[in-house]
């Protein structure tokens, strides 16, 4: 059966979220209305979850969002952006003969722009489409119990040994998926993943 190296995005390749970077740009490079983020602010306050919607996405052009992330995350700016050791440890495994999978929060159309790092699988979060826009709704955000689940599909489907495959995360709710896998690394973690790493035997890992 062949083995898996899994990496979560956010904190974990990189230091700041994708769209932490990318949205920022787009509202200072007038690409994006600042005013866009008010419904999703009274959204996640009232849902007492910050990651329950993408509302500033609303109304926005599917072309054109991945056209923007394309050009912000350039494959020049992407290997500026990601650890140095991340892309040693993701060459390690491919020249290993493991599939590459990369499992993110971060939207699709933001997060395939980093699949030429040698990544088999992308799998983001899904946002809902009307037609040629973006509702800003969530059809499936990887996270938690919900990145656990797809990559238990995902060996499922490809037949992947999951006791001899790796993975690579920095929240706590990265946790869920590692504790699948044979070899967990905790990287930049958390305090609360850095606990769990330690009582659970993990190794731990600071990338720059």
């Amino acid at each position: 059966m062949r083995t898996a190296a899994i990496f979560d995005l956010d904190g974990t390749l990189i230091s700041l979220s994708g769209e932490r970077r990318l949205i920022p740009w787009m509202i200072f490079t007038f690409r994006m209305n600042p005013f866009k983020l008010v419904p999703y602010v009274f959204r996640s306050l009232n849902d007492g979850n910050f990651f329950s919607t993408k509302l500033y996405y609303r109304g926005e052009k599917i072309k054109k969002m991945e056209s923007l992330a394309s050009y912000f995350f350039s494959e020049e700016r992407v290997k500026k952006i990601v650890f140095r050791e991340a892309i040693k440890e993701i060459e390690k495994h491919k020249k290993e003969g493991r599939k590459l999978v990369l499992l993110t929060g971060s939207p699709e159309f933001l997060a395939k722009n980093f699949t030429f790092l040698g990544f088999d699988t992308v799998i983001g979060s899904h946002l809902e489409k009307n037609g040629k826009l973006y509702t800003g709704e969530l059809l499936q955000y990887p996270s938690g119990e919900i990145k656990r689940e797809i990559v238990k599909e995902l060996a499922k489907k490809e037949g992947l040994n999951l006791e001899e495959s790796f993975g690579f995360g920095n929240s706590t709710a990265d946790s869920k998926f590692l504790g699948l896998l044979g070899h967990p690394v905790a990287v930049n973690p958390s305090r609360r993943l850095r606990k769990i790493a330690k009582e659970m035997g993990w190794e731990i890992r600071f990338w720059r």
